[in-house]
């Protein structure tokens, strides 16, 4: 039994460490438009030198167009275009805490190698999260993770996951009960219109509780190093809940 136990774990580690191939996003966190989505027209809400778009339906008719466009002027303050203009909710509103269950050990996951173009794109992204302050640098991780680089199918931008399925496994699962999808449509189902906002990067508007950050460390290809959420990422267990 030990042996086969042992050639199990070699087994798997030489699945870990083949390289990473970079795939296009699941339809559930890809950022393309539903083919069931009207035409849109583009509002821009700043200047020239400061664009910020926004989109209408292109069938709406007058007047409702006109007074639609000067509603989202008047409330533009209300909208974001950038990391910056988004400091975060209170931590006595809400923050993400990380329980782990009696039991369960810290795990580092073997590392995972990754192409020269791949690592270049998860790079940037990785800049761009350390100026916004979603991440840190990690220096002594009990918890690290692998991240999962896919393309965004409409911009061909990387997104980086983290592969936390050690971490979930050590969580206990919070219930708090989800939207049903079909209840949600038959309440709309008698309205003449339908507004949807979207909610970016909303998760990184949940501050991580300060004793769990630690627990968010990935590492990344290269000599880029390692880092850690201070805002709650996607791939947690209990993010939705949160959320």
């Amino acid at each position: 039994m030990a042996e086969f136990t042992h050639e199990s774990t070699e087994s798997q580690e030489e699945e870990e460490l083949q390289e990473e191939v970079l795939d296009f996003a699941p339809a559930a966190l890809d950022d393309s438009l539903p083919e069931v989505e009207d035409p849109l027209q583009e509002i821009n809400l700043g200047t020239g030198e400061d664009p910020r778009p926004t989109f209408i339906s292109a069938l709406l008719k007058e007047p409702l167009k006109n007074e639609l466009v000067a509603l989202l002027q008047e409330f533009k303050d209300c909208f974001a275009w950038h990391y910056h203009e988004m400091p975060g909710l209170d931590r006595e509103l809400v923050e993400h805490k990380l329980p782990i269950k009696e039991g369960y050990l810290p795990v580092k996951q073997a590392r995972r190698r990754m192409s020269m173009d791949t690592e270049l794109k998860v790079k940037e992204e990785i800049e761009r999260l350390l100026k916004a302050g979603f991440i840190r640098p990690a220096i002594y991780a009990d918890w690290l993770a692998n991240i999962v680089p896919v393309l965004k199918r409409k911009t061909g931008a990387v997104r980086i996951c983290v592969d936390y399925r050690n971490l979930n496994e050590a969580s206990p699962k919070d219930e708090y009960p989800m939207p049903m999808a079909d209840m949600l449509v038959d309440g709309a189902a008698h309205n003449q219109m339908l507004s949807f906002m979207d909610g970016n990067a909303g998760y990184n508007q949940i501050m991580m509780a300060k004793e769990d950050i630690h627990k968010t460390a990935f590492m990344c290809p290269g000599h880029i190093g390692a880092f850690e959420y201070t805002v709650m990422p996607f791939g947690l267990r209990n993010a939705g809940a949160i959320y």
